[in-house]
């Protein structure tokens, strides 16, 4: 286990990702004990990590914006039920970062988002993300909620990136 000194955390970007979605601010109370990762479908397929990025983020370091990471998460959950901390919402931080991902005129490259699609499809259609499952599926109840997420995430970002826009439009004309 790393061990940082006050010097490596720079609470800039947690304060904006916070700033965005409020409830990322639990992600400070994250022990590190490695339990999302041991049981994160992602993780057995990719170098996802999410214990990396929580990092990041709390050291203030802005690449995780283009790491290929963020974008191999399923939002299936498992890492919020095997959580032992209250109200850490990894799902809802990872589409906060690809919606920042995106703002920043980054988003996924296009072998990410092969693999994402290809790992995307095969949870939506069968409830599962790897061959052998690691459990039960989930529900067509919860995957029809998590798509729902991911569509409200898409609004929200293309909601505020309009309102960017015609404000930028409105300086222009003035």
């Amino acid at each position: 286990m790393d061990v940082d000194s006050d010097s490596d955390w720079n609470w800039d970007f947690y304060k904006e990702l916070v700033e965005d979605v409020e409830e990322n601010k639990n992600i400070i109370a994250c022990s590190n004990c490695g339990k999302c990762v041991g049981d994160c479908p992602a993780a057995k397929i990719s170098n996802f990590n999410i214990r990396n990025i929580i990092r990041k983020v709390l050291r203030g370091d802005k690449s995780v914006l283009k790491d290929s990471d963020i974008w191999y998460c399923y939002l299936c959950e498992r890492c919020k039920r095997v959580c032992p901390k209250d109200n850490i919402n990894i799902p809802l931080l990872i589409i906060n970062l690809r919606n920042e991902s995106f703002k920043k005129g980054f988003g996924p490259r296009y072998n990410d988002l092969r693999k994402f699609v290809e790992m995307s499809e095969r949870f939506l259609t069968t409830g599962v993300v790897v061959e052998e499952p690691l459990g039960e599926p989930l529900s067509k109840e919860r995957i029809d909620e998590l798509i729902e997420i991911c569509n409200f995430a898409r609004i929200k970002y293309v909601f505020k990136a309009s309102n960017i826009n015609k404000n930028k439009k409105k300086k222009k004309k003035s």
